[in-house]
């Protein structure tokens, strides 16, 4: 991916810049923070230029009247990141900022590195390339009662010209639950216009006894649809194949494109991982669409009836949160509605020990 005569080559003019956001205790009191109920700009840039790397501290809320588990889930999820692109007043990317950086289970990935994000020590950093035309807006909306300590940066270099080939990059997140049966098909992410998916992150949990080590999670035909054809372009046999794994999440790995952060198998069931694509970017002119289809898995059929009986009585329940990367060539999404702060930062968003 890192090809030696770009690195080496000298460049007539050098076009580099950075912008600041959070640190008003050192040489730029002006700079807004990161106080509660606020939106902080990182930074604002004028195009055409490209985004070359964000660079975000971890927040650490102390509150002893909240649970840990309470402060992690509104460091990581009570906080947005959000960026606009040429003006347009809807976001390109709306994510919470820990689920931006694959930092699955509020906060209980370990530190990684791949080849876009990263979660290092006390701090996150992307290094996703994000060119645009006219501007670009970088904030982060701190939804939480808190005012936290801040130190954000974003780096850019100057386009001469606009390449009208490039697209804008997007993230979008949606965090649901379901019942999980041998008839579950689902509609994970849809997007429609023109361009290319890089890349997931997914954040499981669950507390159901009957999905420990993730048995039949794992599986589920993740069914690619591409400008709105009847049949899938691309089925992975299986959740864990399609981000690269066998035989379920067994342990952690961090590949540079794939990787499992965080694994417990057992209670609560919780799993982080994501997948991302270089060479290998899944295109589209029209639209795309991801589902899951646990309909077709012959070798549970005995396995699912116990499951049916179970959703009967109001259990298997499971739940999701997801985060897509992909560009496209206009600017602006449709997000899913934020659900509640509160609800946000539940580990687990439905439990199945609420019932009998």
């Amino acid at each position: 991916m890192l090809e030696w005569r770009k690195i080496s080559r000298l460049k007539k003019r050098y076009h580099f810049g950075a912008s600041n956001g959070g640190w008003k205790y050192d040489s730029y009191p002006e700079l807004e923070s990161l106080d509660a109920g606020k939106t902080m700009t990182i930074a604002e840039i004028k195009g055409p230029a490209v985004i070359t790397n964000f660079h975000s501290t971890q927040h650490f809320i102390q509150d002893p009247e909240i649970t840990k588990e309470q402060r992690k889930g509104l460091s990581l999820r009570g906080l947005i990141l959000e960026i606009y692109f040429n003006n347009n007043p809807i976001p390109s990317v709306r994510v919470p900022l820990g689920d931006f950086f694959a930092d699955g289970c509020l906060g209980r990935a370990e530190h990684f590195t791949s080849f876009f994000i990263e979660k290092a020590p006390q701090s996150y950093n992307c290094f996703i390339p994000m060119p645009f035309e006219k501007s670009a807006r970088v904030v982060l909306v701190n939804e939480t009662k808190y005012d936290l300590m801040n130190y954000s940066f974003v780096e850019f270099e100057n386009l001469e010209s606009w390449d009208e080939n490039l697209g804008y990059f997007h993230a979008t997140w949606k965090r649901f639950a379901f019942q999980l049966d041998g008839n579950t098909n689902i509609q994970f992410f849809h997007v429609n216009g023109k361009g290319h998916l890089i890349g997931r992150s997914y954040s499981i949990s669950t507390d159901e006894l009957l999905f420990r080590d993730f048995t039949y999670v794992m599986e589920g035909n993740n069914e690619i649809r591409i400008d709105g054809e009847d049949n899938p372009r691309v089925d992975y046999l299986g959740t864990e194949d399609s981000f690269g794994f066998s035989w379920g999440f067994q342990k952690v790995f961090n590949g540079l494109f794939n990787g499992i952060n965080y694994v417990n198998l057992r209670k609560p069931t919780l799993l982080s991982i994501y997948r991302f694509r270089g060479n290998n970017t899944i295109g589209f002119n029209k639209s795309l669409d991801l589902r899951i289809n646990w309909t077709n898995e012959r070798l549970f059929k005995s396995f699912q009836k116990s499951l049916s009986r179970k959703v009967s009585k109001d259990r298997c329940w499971i739940d999701y949160a997801t985060t897509y990367y992909w560009y496209q060539s206009t600017v602006g999404y449709d997000h899913e509605k934020l659900m509640p702060l509160n609800e946000r930062i539940k580990l687990i968003s439905k439990s199945n020990l609420d019932t009998k």
